[in-house]
């Protein structure tokens, strides 16, 4: 535009002098040449007015140029801007905009110079300007000094030599990185953090949830999103409620509190709960946001230590803090019902020499197989307790007279008969147990611990293995000192034996199966005695087969009284001793009984314990097989107590594995019983057999089971052991067609 107006004024002015001359020549009538002084002049003076108008032009071209660069050079120093400007040789010839690099260098110390000057000083963009002289477009970003830019490169023409010359505007985006920056972070906080969070618009509309909240309620976010649910999880949610959660807001924009929420189950679960506004610059509501956490797993927590307060955290039992409040409230107990109470302490023998042995990791697995060994001896409501070191207490309640103290001893005693399997090595333990009774040894707390430690160092000091009563005078080391032979002969003699009878329960069904014979001796001074205290006297003096005679002919015999009362039972099951086992006649025994009461063969169950059945392998597979082809079924009895190799149940020809009832009894105390369970189960279902469950006392060991694939059940949950009367009153029914012909 500039140069046009040039162009004509050039134009104008010329025409103005020609007419001038041709006005001149017209009132002078002369021609150039006689009067050329004139038109010499114009000439000049036309000359010198265009050259002043193309002075102006040129002029007025570079104060505009001189604009132009000044107001881009403001332009970038306002808008932190940068304009690089590279030669095809690769040299920076120009940088507007205000530049600090690293170490105070400025555009003075990089014009001029190539873009390798910036290789130290910045790589990063040293990389970017390489890449721009190639001639592409392109946009990056990276740090220049302290700042944060957006550069968008592009090329100029190439050179003679086809280099390429390139322009690069940087843009300084700091500012956008920060808040960028920002976002991210408050995002990443959002969605990580393990509080659940809820926003909800100022209608109260759900617009998001973090993943803590799905987590926590099983509630997905789609299902939120867009809704008013917001408030709806709240368990029993009231007009109260509403009230103090506005009146709260209102007070002070938050309200927090211990509420109850449901998840997406309908489970209710205890949670920290906060409402809070937020507003914006006007002071309006824009949005609400809801916090809470759940409280189960602190709460779990606080459990978990008042539990570790109260317990021995190697062997899980009791300690010594617990042990005094319970002996504490059971003698309290005793006295308001003028009740008897035991208090038994037990003291490894040597156990020092075991540790020195064999290390303290060995001792530690002792004592936490002490502490499971117990459990499985005494009742459920006995509290058995590791006072410290190799020390152990027991505490029963409700004890009768001083046999059945003295019963309840040797069931301690009988925890350390079989020796300890500690790291494949086999390691003999034993232990002197002292005996405290309320009121005979003191009737109160100090007294009557007093009591029990002096009769423990008392049991020590004549001879260790045994145990001692100070009220009684007398200790006892092996169970079979307090009978004699001929008592054993006499209790057949005198029908002092017998048998009562425990149900086995189908768990699919809730029908009794069968049921299990237990001996007893009914002695006429000590009261009833597990066979546990006698057998080995019986084997050793030669008795067992008379008694197992006796048994097996009862056994029948009652089945045979059910049948006509009409009990729906398939089965009675008895056990059988090593003896038996090797005694050639006593399969012929067996079929004559059967014979005798007319029963089925299959009506009769044979119980082998396993410990019996591997001591005595070959000849209690011969019976099996023997009785077994008529029909006689067969059951291992303490499956699983041995620690053998399983392997061997493969060959034994029997219907039924009975678990050892110290494992389930164990499973309070550690998750290796449980696996063994599970595993034992795995073994029958493998071979076809029926698994039963031994000792189930409580629902959740019933539920133990049940998870672990276990149908059949026997234990205190479902009867303790009674007499056939008693068993005939509870389980008397319509029999099938089918059980009266097997009769």
């Amino acid at each position: 535009m500039a140069k046009a107006t040039h162009v004509w004024l050039q134009s104008a002015i010329a025409l103005c002098y020609l007419v001038a001359g041709f006005i001149f020549n017209f009132y002078t009538a002369s021609s150039p040449r006689e009067n050329w002084q004139p038109y010499t002049l114009l000439a000049v003076v036309w000359l010198l007015s265009s050259a002043y108008v193309l002075f102006r032009a040129v002029n007025s071209g570079i104060a505009a140029e001189l604009s132009k660069r000044d107001l881009l050079t403001n332009v970038s120093a306002q808008s932190a801007i940068l304009l690089w400007n590279v030669n095809d040789r690769g040299v920076l010839i120009g940088i507007d905009g205000h530049l600090e690099e690293k170490e105070g260098l400025g555009a003075a110390d990089f014009l001029g110079n190539k873009v390798d000057v910036f290789k130290s000083v910045n790589p990063d963009f040293h990389e970017l300007l390489k890449k721009a002289k190639k001639g592409e477009y392109f946009e990056d970003c990276c740090y220049i000094g302290n700042r944060y830019y957006r550069h968008h490169f592009s090329p100029v023409s190439a050179g003679s030599d086809g280099q390429n010359g390139f322009q690069c505007i940087s843009l300084d985006i700091s500012v956008e990185n920060q808040l960028r920056d920002k976002v991210e972070l408050s995002q990443q906080i959002f969605s990580k953090t393990t509080e659940a969070i809820v926003i909800l618009d100022r209608q109260r509309m759900v617009s998001s949830v973090n993943h803590a909240f799905t987590e926590l309620t099983g509630i997905a976010p789609n299902q939120m999103v867009g809704t008013r649910g917001g408030f709806g999880m709240i368990g029993q949610p009231s007009v109260g409620f509403y009230r103090r959660v506005l009146h709260g807001l209102k007070q002070s924009g938050y309200w927090t509190d211990e509420i109850s929420l449901r998840r997406a189950s309908g489970e209710l679960f205890t949670a920290k709960f906060m409402v809070a506004l937020i507003k914006d610059e006007y002071g309006l509501v824009c949005n609400y946001v809801i916090f809470f956490s759940d409280l189960t797993h602190i709460e779990r927590t606080h459990e978990e230590l008042r539990y570790l307060a109260d317990h021995d955290n190697l062997t899980d039992l009791p300690n010594r803090r617990l042990f005094l409040d319970r002996l504490d409230q059971g003698v309290k107990r005793a006295q308001r019902s003028k009740s008897q109470l035991a208090v038994f302490f037990i003291d490894l023998d040597n156990f020092k020499l075991i540790n020195d042995a064999h290390g303290h990791q060995a001792g530690d697995e002792i004592l936490k197989e002490v502490g499971r060994r117990l459990l499985s001896a005494v009742r459920l409501s006995d509290t058995v307790a590791r006072l410290a070191g190799d020390e152990f207490t027991i505490i029963t309640e409700n004890v009768t007279d001083s046999m059945e103290v003295t019963s309840i001893a040797r069931k301690i005693m009988s925890c350390f008969e079989s020796p300890f399997r500690v790291f494949e090595e086999m390691i003999e333990m034993s232990a002197s147990v002292g005996i405290g009774v309320y009121p005979d040894d003191g009737e109160d707390l100090t007294n009557l611990l007093k009591r029990a430690d002096e009769a423990m160092y008392k049991a020590k000091s004549e001879g260790r293995n045994g145990f001692y009563s100070l009220s009684e005078g007398r200790s006892g080391h092996l169970p079979e000192a307090m009978f004699f032979p001929s008592e054993l002969r006499l209790a057949l003699k005198r029908g002092q034996m017998e048998l009562v009878y425990q149900p086995l329960q189908d768990l699919r069904t809730g029908r009794v199966m069968g049921c299990e014979g237990l001996l007893r001796w009914n002695h006429h001074c000590r009261g009833i005695i597990p066979p546990t205290d006698f057998m080995t006297l019986s084997e050793g003096a030669g008795i067992t087969s008379a008694i197992g005679k006796w048994t097996l002919d009862e056994a029948c015999n009652q089945l045979q009284a059910w049948r006509r009362e009409q009990v729906d039972l398939e089965y009675v099951s008895i056990n059988i001793a090593s003896s038996q086992i090797n005694d050639p006649g006593y399969g012929e025994m067996v079929i004559d009984a059967l014979a005798k009461f007319q029963l089925h063969s299959s009506s009769l169950m044979l119980e082998v314990s396993e410990g019996v059945l591997l001591r005595n392998l070959t000849q209690a597979c011969q019976l099996m097989r023997h009785l077994g082809d008529i029909g006689v079924r067969f059951c291992v009895d303490e499956f699983g107590s041995s620690s053998a190799d399983y392997s061997y149940i493969r060959e034994i020809p029997a219907d039924t594995l009975k678990i050892d009832q110290r494992l389930l009894a164990r499973t309070r105390t550690g998750k290796e019983d449980t696996n063994l369970i599970r595993a034992l189960i795995g073994i029958g279902d493998i071979l076809g057999k029926n698994v039963v469950a031994v000792g189930v006392e409580r629902p959740g060991q019933e539920e133990l089971i049940r998870e672990l694939g276990c149908n059949l059940a026997q234990g205190y949950l479902y009867a303790k052991p009674m007499s056939a009367e008693s068993f005939s009153k509870a389980y008397t029914r319509p029999v099938a067609t089918g059980s009266l012909l097997r009769g």
